[in-house]
């Protein structure tokens, strides 16, 4: 196959993979009760724009951006998610502005591989953050907090956490999921390379 041909192709299939996204927060849906194959995951997502040293006010990189999560089911052969098979999921988030998300999901182990600015491609960054999804569970996964510079500069990067925000968050799924609130346990997300053997 030619080299130009192999390019368009990988082009055609990542496109077609992006697409094929589900959307990770459910919780403008009814969520039907949890099964022998469903559990719910509860957390919570901010990202932050951070000034840099001799910046002041609002930067026009940072107003009114938006960031995409990717998220995929992994298996034990597969534990970045790349099968055609795997669920790919993902959240967008508005900078500044904290997004709690609910998800139903099958159980199994998810990956939340890393985010990235609308519209600019560089922005962004891994985060290689797991978590299980149990059936007839409710987990309360955490807040992750991404903390940005405010205007792209070279050597600056993204810093990540994982906040313990339970009460806050569970406050604010309580008033369209009561259930789903005095469920939920903690099982918090962690770093992929925390849980390797």
């Amino acid at each position: 196959m030619e080299p130009c041909k192999f390019f368009w192709a990988f082009i055609a299939v990542a496109l077609s993979c992006s697409a094929c996204a589900k959307p990770f927060d459910m919780s403008g849906e009814r969520l039907t009760p949890l099964g022998p194959e469903w559990g719910v995951v509860i957390g919570s997502v901010m990202v932050k724009p951070v000034k840099g040293a001799g910046e002041s006010g609002k930067s026009r990189d940072s107003s009114d951006a938006s960031y995409e999560f990717d998220i995929v089911q992994t298996q034990p052969g597969d534990p970045d998610g790349e099968s055609a098979y795997a669920d790919h999921y993902r959240l967008t988030s508005k900078a500044g502005e904290e997004r709690v998300f609910i998800s139903r999901l099958r159980t199994g182990s998810y990956l939340i591989r890393g985010f990235s600015q609308d519209q600019i491609g560089g922005k962004g960054g891994d985060l290689d953050l797991v978590f299980d999804c149990m059936a007839g569970e409710v987990r309360y996964l955490g807040r992750i907090l991404v903390e940005v510079p405010q205007r792209v500069t070279r050597g600056k990067e993204y810093r990540f956490s994982v906040e313990n925000a339970r009460e806050s968050t569970l406050a604010k799924v309580a008033g369209p999921h009561p259930e789903l609130a005095k469920q939920a346990v903690e099982a918090p997300m962690r770093s992929r390379e925390q849980s390797a053997p």
